[in-house]
């Protein structure tokens, strides 16, 4: 079923361990597949037939695509009653030539529409491969409000054997008033998912339209799998390349970075990548196997990853359930999935890690084929979605309070938050955050640079603490010892920290961060916050200000005499409280004195109560 591909792959194991990308892919080219069955003369509620609905939305597509891509529409069903089988299933037409865009040609054929006959669905997948150009990014959009009614062929395997053959071609199926659970939605849920592609239901019209404008837009987006072959030798391993997702911070949060690839794998082999995190990111790699039909694969498929001293860090991925070593043939279509760097704790630095593909089949499966998925995160993504979005003021005056959201840990003495926020290049971002006697404020920030906003962005990221007047009164902390770091060319990020010690006594500070680059550029920062509570030197800080507070001013009775040097009671030398140990008795008696006065006291009192009690004779 999958031959045509393993043809292909067997071509690609004679060739360099290159990639193949155009450096300006096309805009694509896309084949409407729409269905013109009898029964797509039902009417709705309002008593329009569903292939006037159907066409009006295809039109309305048409009229929002782009110019630059190539578009043609194959129907079925249109020419031949459904009352002769063997005419009807054999009903399918290309009424539209995939070529740039001729929305008058394609308006003209729309309109000629007339829905009449069966469904061959599995018949026009199989023709839509010779309607679709040889080379680059294939779409096909089918719509039905049914299944095949002519198979064979199956249009499920069709649509296997199309992705096969063609490797990037990808199937979108839009049910039209299909009911949840049928075995229309099955069928076209398999004809969709066998190629990468998405089906989705519509229960109307307007919603019909909504979701070919969808589709569209996945499709202009979609390119096909790059072909990058894994090396037999870790010193050869090809990096591989990533495409930075514009979208990220809306789309899917947390994801920065993806790629998709196409690999050869014989039996017996490891075939070896090198992958490149940046700091404080981790990474998803989505491994699939298949191999030629009517051959029981067996063995194990296995992800590996090993550090820069060698060794294996993978971890499972949380979500899926996808193991690091499948079995075969348990599995049709094997799956491992493994979590880069892992559990490592803390904010990983950037490093590269080697990633290995390996096949332990016996021989005669011959060859199989692999497709591979990178998504590399910022961070573990529900970490990421956990941090408070917060915007800083260009204003000091007006900055927002982090403490309003921190986090408190009594137990700890510690409290903070974690964020995230814009920065573009000029401005600085103002933060506050108040502070109680005895706390030290740390603060740590990472500058993802051009992992998000592009090749080319340089300058410097610094960070200042001050006060509210503008004083600095922060010092870089010890974990990340600068306040400020330049970067371009090999360096994309800056890590950078501040803090203030507790014998400030401020109420409260001041963070600033600042982006010196290219101008007109933007990125995100991502940084943390924290107040550590310090008891010791929180009552150091009281005793002071309750000595202040009872120091008796020039011409009161004591005026002019000369401050006391001696400790006060319970106090060391310098003056700070001593521990109980230290000072059992406080100020008062010493402890055993009091005891023994105590002892000596009850006993006279027990020894006078009995001889002169009431009644006892003398």
């Amino acid at each position: 079923m999958r031959l045509g591909r393993i043809l292909v792959f067997v071509v690609l194991l004679a060739m360099p361990v290159v990639a193949f990308a155009q450096e300006e892919p096309p805009e694509g080219a896309m084949l409407i597949i729409l269905d013109a069955s009898g029964s797509m003369n039902n009417v709705d509620e309002s008593g329009i037939p569903f292939i006037d609905k159907a066409k009006d939305a295809v039109l309305e597509l048409v009229e929002v695509l782009p110019d630059g891509i190539e578009v043609g529409l194959r129907v079925y069903g249109h020419r031949e009653p459904n009352t002769d089988p063997v005419r009807g299933c054999q009903d399918t037409e290309l009424l539209a030539p995939v070529a740039p865009l001729d929305r008058g040609a394609i308006r003209a054929a729309v309109e000629s529409v007339e829905a009449s006959g069966f469904t061959p669905i599995g018949l026009s997948l199989r023709e839509a491969a010779a309607d679709l150009p040889e080379t680059g990014p294939r779409s096909i959009v089918l719509i039905s409000d049914g299944e095949d009614t002519c198979a064979p062929p199956d249009p499920c395997d069709v649509a296997s054997e199309l992705y096969g053959d063609l490797f990037d071609v990808r199937i979108e199926s839009v049910g039209f008033l299909i009911d949840t659970g049928s075995a229309a939605e099955q069928q076209l849920r398999c004809i969709a998912e066998s190629t990468g592609g998405n089906y989705t239901t519509v229960g109307s019209a307007n919603a019909l339209v909504a979701r070919l404008g969808e589709v569209t837009e996945e499709i202009l987006n979609w390119r096909p799998p790059m072909t990058l072959n894994g090396a037999l030798d870790q010193l050869a391993a090809p990096r591989f390349p990533l495409a930075g997702k514009a979208d990220w911070l809306t789309d899917e949060p947390g994801k920065i970075a993806v790629g998709g690839y196409a690999s050869i794998l014989m039996p017996g082999e490891t075939r070896w990548y090198e992958l490149e995190l940046w700091e404080r990111e981790s990474a998803w790699i989505w491994v699939d196997l298949e191999w030629p039909p009517g051959l029981e694969a067996g063995g194990h498929l296995e992800t590996i990853v090993l550090d820069s001293n060698g060794n294996n860090i993978a971890a499972p991925v949380e979500h899926g359930g996808y193991p690091l070593r499948a079995e075969l043939p348990k599995d049709e279509f094997p799956t491992t999935a493994a979590a880069v760097p892992g559990q490592t704790q803390g904010w990983p630095s950037q490093a590269s890690y080697l990633v290995g593909l390996h096949w332990d089949a016996p021989p005669e499966v011959f060859l199989g084929s692999l497709h591979v998925g990178v998504e590399v995160l910022g961070g573990d993504p529900l970490t990421y979605l956990a941090r408070t979005e917060l915007q800083g003021s260009l204003d000091p005056a007006q900055a927002p309070d982090l403490t309003a959201s921190f986090e408190q840990r009594e137990e700890e003495n510690w409290r903070g938050g974690q964020y995230r926020g814009t920065l573009a290049s000029g401005e600085t971002r103002w933060y506050r955050v108040d502070l109680v006697p005895g706390e030290e404020m740390n603060t740590f920030v990472l500058f993802p640079g051009d992992r998000y906003v592009g090749a080319g962005t340089s300058g410097e990221f610094s960070v200042e603490v001050t006060d509210l007047a503008g004083n600095s009164v922060g010092r870089a902390h010890d974990e990340w010892p600068q306040m400020s770091q330049a970067f371009g060319n090999e360096r994309h990020q800056a890590t950078v920290s501040g803090t203030v010690a507790p014998e400030s006594a401020l109420e409260s500070v001041l963070i600033g961060f600042t982006w010196a680059g290219p101008p007109g550029q933007e990125s995100e920062i991502i940084f943390e916050a924290e107040a550590l509570f310090h008891p010791g030197r929180s009552e150091a800080a009281d005793r002071i200000d309750n000595e202040n507070a009872n120091r008796q001013e020039p011409g009161e009775e004591n005026a002019g005499e000369a401050p006391s040097t001696t400790p006060p009671p319970g106090s060391d030398q310098d003056g700070a409280p001593l521990s109980a140990d230290e000072n059992p008795g406080g100020g008062g008696f010493p402890a055993p004195l009091a005891i023994g006065v105590f002892v000596v006291g009850g006993a006279l009192a027990l020894f006078l109560f009995r001889r002169f009690r009431p009644g006892r004779s003398s």
